[in-house]
């Protein structure tokens, strides 16, 4: 699962994989923000994303091409059940439900649910991705190859307010690199040019716990209990 492509999604919603259903609602969800935000068609003056109709018969012109349910249709797949991936994105509140079959879209990422099988995956795939980059520049034997793999933390700690302002300060940085790094996606890679290597980055922020860093401690230096 981690990587899937639309196409993969459509995929397997096609060969009516259960087992994957809700996992691959949550790609189509992010698929569908994505292209909300970079096809030219849903957006206005200074790129900002159009409030859109949920079906074309919703809209005041009619046949009007642009509308919710085309948008699912194209970034995420046919198949995909337009109903479920704006239920997912309500709950999420990256969508805004403005009344007569009107819809607005106020985030540019997806977050599902707390401890949705949506969120457990996105947990799975996050760790699994940490260790595979840990994994690959443990291996390299040559300075400046592997992949980027960077850490900074605070040498001598952060009072409870510097790290609610670190926190307000990483959020608003950290969204606007992420934003940029997906700008930079959306012009490499699409249908029209396509690629076997799946691969992106990811940003965390870790507040360690004194008793779980030296239980950690004791295990790796072979103290710890058995």
């Amino acid at each position: 699962m981690a990587g899937m492509t639309a196409l993969q999604v459509r995929g397997a919603q096609a060969a009516g994989s259960s087992a994957n259903i809700a996992l691959n609602y949550s790609l189509a969800a992010s698929e569908v923000l994505a292209g909300w935000h970079s096809d030219v068609l849903y957006l206005g003056p200074y790129g900002l994303v159009l409030d859109i109709p949920i079906s074309p018969e919703a809209s005041s012109r009619g046949s009007d091409r642009r509308s919710f349910e085309n948008l699912v249709e194209k970034y995420a797949g046919p198949n995909v059940p337009v109903s479920i991936v704006l239920d997912a994105l309500l709950k999420s509140g990256a969508v805004q439900d403005l009344g007569n079959g009107i819809v607005r879209c106020v985030a540019r990422t997806y977050i599902a649910e707390r401890l949705s099988p949506e969120n457990i995956q996105e947990f799975a795939e996050a760790v699994h991705n940490v260790v595979g980059t840990m994994a690959v520049n443990l291996k390299r034997t040559v300075r400046g190859t592997g992949l980027l793999q960077r850490t900074v933390f605070a040498d001598y700690g952060l009072t409870e307010e510097d790290l609610a302002k670190f926190n307000g300060f990483i959020r608003k940085t950290g969204e606007k690199f992420i934003d940029e790094v997906d700008t930079w996606f959306s012009k490499h890679s699409n249908k029209e040019r396509q690629g076997p290597i799946k691969t992106g980055i990811g940003l965390y922020h870790y507040v360690e716990n004194d008793e779980d860093h030296e239980d950690y401690l004791k295990l790796i230096h072979g103290d710890g209990t058995k």
